[in-house]
């Protein structure tokens, strides 16, 4: 009884007894009168024919032992009690051996003249002898043809029976009850038994599940079968598992990038400060160039670091976001601004096509995406293409896309853009496979649906990369379309994406 299945079990099977043993109740009920009324009237329907079979006895001038006889054997036949009375109402002959009242007067059931359709005997309840009787005669008394020479004896026929016969004529059914509700109880029982099991499997299975999840094996999965709540149980629970499935691979990725990406650094930290150590640098301009670079690559790790915390932050929902109106097309105006040194030392240009409307942001975040993916825009272009940032309105958000040529993403890379650490292919960049962080598009990513947005990306070799965010609107009237373009930076001949 402690498991759940056991109980569930009981549950079910006590259930449908009560269920079974309240419809018997209430049929019993429903159907004990007209029980009672069906016996009286196939007990009825056996007075007219003992009537007229006592009749044409008389009328055949049969003696009394021959009427004794034939009433006797009709009496067995159906076994039924029948009385003779004569005309003061004295029992004249007795079927029932055992306690015979002949001689005694009883009070026979009322006749009428003329009976109605169908309606073939009368009926009365009585006591004889210290027995509660139930006496039924014809509806008409039989008499001989009109025209008959001979006197027929004035001699009525009355059937006897028990009342108890047809009061309690419920009781025949409680058998066949008993056995019916016996049947459905066992078939109830066996589906109420696959019922719990269905029930009780899927827990099982994700105990089970969950044991071996503590134990560090994320492979097992709960069989799902239906619609119902246990299935969906079922599903959220295959969902968890291969969620947490995904993070622990994720994390396990994390250390393993990080550590890749802090082993390159710290290596040539390692290597320049043991030489300024050692005093192998003997010329001050190679003890200079060694300590630029072990600085350049504590910026560097710091950089890493300060990403990773930041990300954190974000996918925590620690970051705190100051969500005002902002004018998002002097937002990317000023980013193409910003970033026109950088644009000119790549040798790409930058345009600026902006027709948005303010937008629901913080524009401290709204800059940190904007840098991100213009600078990786710039990072992948090839020299002499031109950088294209874009707003257009949608509706109910406004559309922010950055452009750039050059070779397009494979396919099969375009849904890991996002992930942390994930780089297309290193020899791409300009810096001949310098190596980032690789966070910069993982960060966008979740300040874009920390302010309620999405962001995409599409590459093809024809048009190029292009990433689009779209973020929601701001709860103001918008102004009038004034399509702006600017210039910065160096002409190319077409627009590119950002890779």
């Amino acid at each position: 009884m402690n498991s759940l299945r056991a109980k569930l079990l009981v549950s079910f099977i006590a259930v449908i007894s009560l269920s079974l043993i309240a419809a018997g109740f209430v049929t019993v009920w429903l159907l004990r009168d007209q029980q009672a009324a069906n016996a009286e009237a196939r007990i009825g329907r056996l007075v007219e024919p003992a009537s007229q079979r006592l009749l044409q006895l008389q009328m055949l001038g049969a003696p009394p032992e021959r009427i004794t006889e034939d009433m006797g054997s009709y009496a067995r036949f159906f076994d039924i009690r029948i009385l003779l009375v004569d005309s003061d109402h004295r029992v004249t002959l007795d079927t029932n051996l055992r306690k015979p009242i002949v001689g005694q007067q009883v009070t026979e059931p009322e006749r009428v003249a003329f009976a109605g359709p169908g309606e073939s005997f009368r009926s009365t309840r009585t006591k004889i002898s210290g027995d509660d009787l139930i006496l039924f005669a014809p509806a008409r008394q039989a008499g001989a043809p009109a025209g008959w020479p001979f006197r027929v004896q004035d001699v009525s026929v009355i059937v006897a029976v028990p009342a108890g016969d047809v009061t309690a004529a419920w009781a025949k059914l409680l058998p066949r009850m008993t056995i019916a509700g016996g049947a459905a109880l066992l078939a109830s029982i066996v589906v109420a038994g696959l019922f719990a099991r269905r029930i009780t499997k899927p827990m099982l299975q994700m105990t089970a599940a969950s044991r071996a999840m503590a134990q560090g094996d994320f492979s097992n999965r709960i069989d799902v079968h239906g619609t119902d709540e246990v299935a969906v149980l079922g599903g959220a629970f295959n969902e968890m598992a291969d969620q947490v499935d995904r993070g622990r691979r994720a994390m396990r990725q994390l250390v393993a990038d990080v550590s890749h990406d802090l082993k390159t650094p710290l290596t040539s930290i390692q290597g320049y400060s043991q030489a300024l150590l050692d005093g192998v640098l003997e010329d001050e301009a190679e003890r200079h160039s060694a300590a630029e670079v072990v600085h350049q690559e504590a910026e560097r790790m710091r950089a890493l670091v300060e990403d990773l915390l930041y990300l954190s932050q974000i996918e925590a929902g620690q970051l705190p976001l100051t969500l005002e109106p902002l004018d998002i097309d002097a937002a990317v105006t000023a980013t193409g601004q910003r970033f026109r040194l950088q644009a000119d030392a790549a040798e790409v240009s930058i345009r600026v096509a902006t027709d948005g409307q303010p937008v629901r942001a913080d524009e401290r975040r709204i800059e940190q995406i904007l840098a991100n993916l213009v600078d990786n825009a710039i990072r992948y272009a090839p020299a002499g293409t031109e950088v294209l940032l874009r707003t257009a309105r949608v509706p109910g958000f406004v559309l922010l896309e950055v452009h750039n040529g050059g070779e397009p993403i494979p396919p099969d890379d375009l849904p890991h853009l996002f992930d942390r650490f994930y780089q297309v292919d290193r020899a791409r960049t300009r810096s001949g496979g310098q190596v980032h962080s690789g966070l910069g598009l993982s960060i966008v990513k979740e300040l874009v649906q920390a302010h309620g947005g999405d962001v995409t990306v599409q590459s093809s070799r024809d048009a190029g990369t292009v990433f689009s965010v779209r973020l929601p609107i701001a709860a103001t009237t918008e102004r009038p379309s004034n399509v702006r373009a600017e210039q910065v930076g160096r002409t190319a001949p077409h627009a590119g994406a950002t890779s």
